[in-house]
């Protein structure tokens, strides 16, 4: 028998694998006891409030890390391409996966409860966002970019969620080449 901190580490990477797969409505805590090797009232011991709970968690385990990748990619030393390019590895996932993981947790965002929903968002805007927004506040006050940078922070990472990384880092740099193309300031014709 594992330890309770190990159970309950099975028991959010199992629930995270079903998330990845079927999405918060085709979770079944039932399988995911199945995969662990433990019964399913033995989850509600580390999850009082079950399927929420566990989304919860996962969750914020999972922004946490994004959180980090991102701070990480946002302090790179180098150009504003050296940093985004680092950010579009941070975002995306290494595999061609057709729905990110951070999708699906979205995704979940309307499945449960209003109080959960708000604590995850917030947690997302906080520690995934608002990093972002400060890099593009300074480039676009830095004149290295036009733009409102909320709308560069979104349309950034859309395209960064969307790079295949199962190649190798090339396609980070393509997209924020494509990325940066449309966002550089033009000259405008006299």
């Amino acid at each position: 028998m594992t330890d309770g901190t190990d159970t309950r580490t099975q028991i959010m990477a199992a629930f995270a694998d079903q998330l990845a797969g079927t999405g918060y409505a085709g979770i079944s805590l039932v399988g995911v006891a199945g995969t662990v090797g433990i019964r399913k009232p033995s989850i509600y011991h580390h999850f009082p409030g079950g399927k929420q709970d566990l989304y919860r968690a996962v969750a914020r385990e999972f922004i946490g890390n994004l959180h980090l990748r991102i701070r990480k990619a946002v302090d790179t030393e180098g150009s504003l391409d050296d940093r985004l390019t680092a950010l579009a590895v941070a975002c995306s996932e290494d595999h061609g996966s057709s729905i990110s993981f951070e999708q699906r947790i979205y995704d979940a965002l309307d499945q449960v409860s209003d109080t959960t929903r708000d604590e995850i968002s917030a947690l997302y805007v906080r520690e995934v966002l608002s990093p972002v927004v400060v890099l593009f506040e300074g480039a676009v006050t830095g004149d290295e970019l036009t733009g409102d940078p909320q709308f560069l922070m979104n349309a950034f990472l859309h395209l960064a969620r969307a790079t295949d990384l199962a190649g190798g880092t090339d396609n980070a740099r393509r997209i924020t080449e494509l990325f940066l193309n449309g966002a550089r300031p033009r000259a405008r014709p006299m």
